[in-house]
C-alpha cells in the first residue's frame, strides 16, 4: 500500500507540472496574441492566433444536425446490429429557435442488420463503424435534399474516421462504399453551396500544437521555450487550449492536413483534399473548446458564419455541443433493451437455433 501511495504523489505531481506549465503557455499566448500577427499561407487562414467570434445575429438561418446510434451483440453463429440516424433541421429567425423537422421522422424505426461473415474482434469493430458511418452520411444527404440548409453538422469529422484501408475483401466493399458516399456529400455540398462541417467533441489532435512549434515558437524570445517545446510535445489540442480560449473565440483556422495529398483519407478525394479544414472554438463558459472540421467551400465569409452558428446555438453553459447535434444524438441513440427485443424477435420465429446461442462468457454459472 505504501508503495501504491508513492507512485500516487509520482502521477499527481507529474500531472500538476504539466498542468501549471500549460497555464503559463496560455497567458503567453493570449499576451503575445494582441503585439503579433502570424502570416497567412497554405497552412495557416487567419493572421491571429485567437480570433473573436463577432456578436451578431443571423435574420435567418437553418441549420441541420445529424447523427446515429448502433448496438451490436455477437452470438454463437452471427453477430446482430440496430441502428439508426436522424436528421435534425432547426429554423432561426432573428436568433430565436422557429422550427424543428426530422428525417425520416422524430422517431425512426431502427434498421436490423447480421453479419454472417468471419472477422476477428478488431475486424468487426470495424465492419461497425463502417455500417454507422455510411448511415449517418446517406442521412445526411438525404436531410439536405429535403430542407436545403444553410449549415450542416456531423457529429464527428468531416472526413471517415477511425477507418484504415482494409485488406480483407468484405470489408473493402464496406470501405469503398463508405467513400464514395462521402464523395456524394462533397459534392452536394458545393453544388449547392452549404457550410459543411463537422463536431468534434472529444478530440485528441494535435495539429495546433505542432503549428504553433513549428510556425510561432521560432519568431519568439525567451528563456521558458525551450521547455514550452517540450510541454506542446506532449500536449493535445484542447488540453493547451482550455486555457488559452474564452467564450466566443477561436483559433485560426488551418489545413486538417499538412500533406493532404499522402494522407490516408484525404488522398481520396483527391479533387478538394486540400479544401478540408479546422478550427478550434470556444461555444459556451464552462466547458472545453469543440474541434470543428469543415469543407471550405466558396463561400462568402464561411468561417465566420459558421462560428457565429456555433456560438449562437449552443445554449447549455457546460456542454458546448450545439443544440441541434444534441437534439439529433437524443433521438438517434439505441439501448441494449432495442437490441434484446430484435433477439427476441428472431428467437420466437426461429427457437433457440445453435447460430443464436449466446456466448458461454455470458451463461457462466458462476
Amino acid at each position: 500500500m505504501e508503495l501504491f501511495h508513492k507512485k500516487l504523489d509520482e502521477i499527481a505531481e507529474k500531472i500538476q507540472y504539466f498542468e501549471v506549465r500549460r497555464k503559463k503557455i496560455g497567458e503567453l499566448l493570449r499576451k503575445i496574441n494582441e503585439e503579433m500577427k502570424i502570416e497567412k499561407d497554405d497552412e495557416i487562414l487567419d493572421d491571429r492566433i485567437i480570433v473573436k467570434v463577432p456578436d451578431r445575429k443571423f435574420k435567418k438561418m437553418r441549420i441541420l444536425g445529424v447523427d446515429g446510434g448502433i448496438v451490436k451483440h455477437s452470438y454463437h453463429g452471427l453477430d446482430l446490429i440496430l441502428m439508426r440516424a436522424v436528421g435534425v433541421n432547426f429554423t432561426y429567425d432573428e436568433g430565436k429557435l422557429k422550427t424543428t423537422d426530422y428525417f425520416p421522422n422524430s422517431n425512426p424505426i431502427p434498421t436490423p442488420r447480421i453479419i454472417f461473415d468471419v472477422l476477428s474482434d478488431l475486424e468487426l469493430n470495424t465492419c461497425y463503424n463502417f455500417e454507422r458511418q455510411i448511415l449517418e452520411v446517406m442521412t445526411m444527404i438525404k436531410s439536405i435534399e429535403k430542407f436545403k440548409p444553410d449549415i450542416a453538422l456531423l457529429d464527428g469529422s468531416i472526413i471517415p474516421h477511425y477507418v484504415p484501408k482494409p485488406e480483407n475483401p468484405v470489408l473493402a466493399d464496406y470501405y469503398n462504399e463508405l467513400i464514395e458516399v462521402y464523395r456524394s456529400l462533397f459534392r452536394i455540398a458545393e453544388e449547392k453551396e452549404i457550410i459543411l462541417a463537422g463536431i468534434v467533441e472529444d478530440s485528441r489532435g494535435k495539429k495546433f500544437c505542432d503549428i504553433l512549434m513549428r510556425k510561432i515558437l521560432p519568431k519568439l524570445t525567451s528563456d521558458f521555450l525551450p521547455e514550452i517545446k517540450l510541454i506542446l510535445e506532449k500536449t493535445k489540442d484542447t488540453n493547451l487550449l482550455f486555457y488559452v480560449l474564452e467564450k466566443g473565440e477561436r483559433t485560426f483556422a488551418f489545413n486538417y492536413s499538412q500533406n493532404p495529398k499522402i494522407h490516408p483519407i484525404l488522398r481520396e478525394f483527391e479533387e478538394m483534399n486540400e479544401r478540408f479544414c479546422s478550427f478550434y472554438i470556444k461555444t459556451v463558459e464552462f466547458d472545453r473548446p469543440l474541434r470543428v472540421d469543415f469543407l471550405n467551400l466558396d463561400v462568402e465569409d464561411l468561417i465566420e458564419k459558421l462560428s457565429v452558428a456555433l456560438i449562437q446555438t449552443s445554449g447549455h453553459a457546460g456542454y458546448g455541443l450545439p443544440a441541434v447535434l444534441i437534439e439529433a444524438d437524443q433521438r438517434a441513440k439505441l439501448s441494449e433493451k432495442d437490441l434484446e427485443m430484435f433477439y427476441s424477435n428472431l428467437i420466437s420465429k426461429l427457437g433457440n437455433v445453435a447460430t443464436l446461442f449466446k456466448m458461454r462468457r455470458e451463461l457462466r454459472p458462476f
